[in-house]
């Protein structure tokens, strides 16, 4: 009994540091775009640069985040994730003096640098909370709240940032984020284990990637449509709508915060549904798509601005379920590493995504950007669910 109330405080305390850890990154990866009317007008760019200037970071954070899981599974998480928050903090403090000084070139090579670092502690804690959870049997639930910090810290930057940047500068509200990614840090130094993970891979075959693919590619896809409605939602409420910044940022903030409990949720079914996870995977997908496309059909009515702020939370809700689906199919010795791929396209995708949307809203219109966003969530579906039914029929085969 008090071995096993052992294990659960410590995988508590791990959740709790990793939580925080995301909670900072999510500011930077999620609040980032509360601040796109604020960088268009800063700079004078058009729709196009500052679609841009919100996805850069995220590049940077998918070609690092490879490199960023494979040292994971040959070092200690503590130590990846405590140099990343470090480095993602000084990365913020140079983007904030680019900002200062009206150097656009400077402010875009300190949001490249800190997408590079900020993947560090997302790939090195989700390997600490499969090794914490998995004995306890709510890993699924674990990821949920761990996921749920991402909104946790998109709503809060989305009031936060846009009130610092208004009131005081850009350079302010980019210098907090880099003060609360260091307080991040000491929470990751007092909760996270310090001493070397033993790694267990002798005789373990390779990571089972064509199991995994199917996962990865609908991640993939599935943040093509999510990051496309969030990441342009302010600029969409301020400049097809006439909001301003402020009531733009309150509503983004509010996408956010509902999208806590259904992650949360999700999670939670992860663990009381295992066989059906794929498939409320699979409807998350398609329900967002639906509700995109409903938006583009009713532009430019009052009701497309629920029906995207509808889209925006459904379609954050698919997370956990990704990490604990391949965290369940890969060897613990190939977390990092799998981890690390699926991160990876993860934020490649959430990179491009603002780029793509804000060109296909220069080319076309709003309502052509949404039908875009709907047929990437409906092709992950459509993916997910090739892959359920072909390894349901070689289950069935495969029977005596």
């Amino acid at each position: 009994m008090t071995a096993r109330g052992d294990v659960r405080r410590a995988a508590i305390t791990i959740l709790v540091a990793a939580v925080s850890a995301q909670v900072s990154v999510s500011a930077l990866q999620q609040g980032l775009p509360a601040l796109g009317p604020i960088l268009q007008s800063t700079f004078d760019l058009d729709t196009t640069a500052t679609g841009f200037l919100l996805g850069i970071g995220s590049l940077g954070t998918a070609i690092a985040v490879l490199g960023w899981g494979r040292l994971t599974d040959h070092t200690t998480d503590r130590r990846v994730a405590l140099l990343g928050l470090a480095l993602t903090s000084g990365a913020l403090v140079f983007a904030g003096i680019g900002a200062q000084w009206g150097s656009l070139p400077g402010t875009i090579a300190g949001l490249l640098l800190a997408g590079f670092a900020a993947a560090a502690p997302t790939v090195a804690l989700t390997k600490s909370i499969a090794r914490a959870f998995g004995p306890t049997r709510r890993m699924g639930l674990a990821f949920g709240i761990r996921q749920a910090a991402v909104p946790v810290g998109g709503a809060t930057a989305g009031i936060i940032l846009p009130a610092l940047a208004l009131s005081i500068s850009l350079a302010a509200a980019l210098w907090t984020l880099a003060a609360v990614l260091l307080l991040a840090g000491l929470a990751v130094a007092r909760a996270v284990p310090a001493e070397r993970v033993t790694r267990s891979d002798a005789g373990l075959g390779p990571t089972p990637w064509r199991r995994i693919a199917p996962m990865l590619v609908s991640s993939a896809l599935y943040t093509m449509a999510q990051i496309g409605i969030v990441a342009l939602l302010t600029l969409y409420l301020v400049n097809a709508r006439g909001w301003s910044p402020q009531a733009a940022g309150a509503v983004f903030a509010g996408v956010m915060a509902a999208t806590v409990g259904v992650r949360v949720l999700v999670g939670f079914a992860a663990d009381r549904w295992p066989s059906g996870r794929v498939t409320l995977f699979i409807t998350t997908g398609i329900a967002t798509a639906g509700l995109l496309i409903a938006a583009a059909a009713t532009a430019p009515a009052p009701a497309t601005v629920g029906l995207l702020i509808a889209a925006g939370i459904l379609g954050m809700g698919w997370n956990a379920l990704a990490f604990t689906v391949t965290v369940s199919l890969v060897p613990a010795a190939r977390i990092g590493t799998s981890q690390g791929v699926l991160n990876a396209m993860i934020f490649a995708s959430w990179g491009v995504a603002p780029i793509v949307t804000a060109a296909a809203v220069e080319a076309w219109s709003w309502s052509a950007a949404w039908v875009m966003l709907a047929v990437f969530a409906l092709s992950g579906a459509a993916i997910a669910w090739g892959a359920m039914v072909r390894h349901a029929h070689v289950r069935t085969t495969s029977r005596p």
